[in-house]
């Protein structure tokens, strides 16, 4: 399914992972990709390989791939490629 409302997306992020832990993560500047962009690439990917509250759950979730960093903590820092790199491994051990 193809989604061209980033608004609509943000809000789907925030509901099920919950705007305290996603605040932190700030908006997009100057056209770059911001963290909560890579969060949702992140969210579409993980909800092919499992269901809304696993996902949630990854998300806060303290990663081994992420030196125990949380994801969001790992995105606020900036760490995209790493979290990107942690959700693709842990899709790929699901699958």
């Amino acid at each position: 399914m193809y989604r061209d409302d980033p608004l609509d997306d943000e809000f789907e992020l925030r509901a099920l992972v919950g705007d305290e832990q996603i605040d932190p993560l700030g908006a997009t500047h100057d056209g770059q990709r911001g963290a909560v962009e890579v969060a949702l690439d992140v969210l579409r990917v993980l909800q092919g390989w499992a269901d809304d509250d696993t996902v949630a759950r990854w998300f806060i979730s303290p990663q081994r791939r992420l030196g125990s960093r949380t994801p969001v903590q790992a995105l606020a820092e900036g760490a995209y490629d790493d979290v990107e790199d942690a959700a693709t491994a842990w899709a790929a051990a699901r699958g």
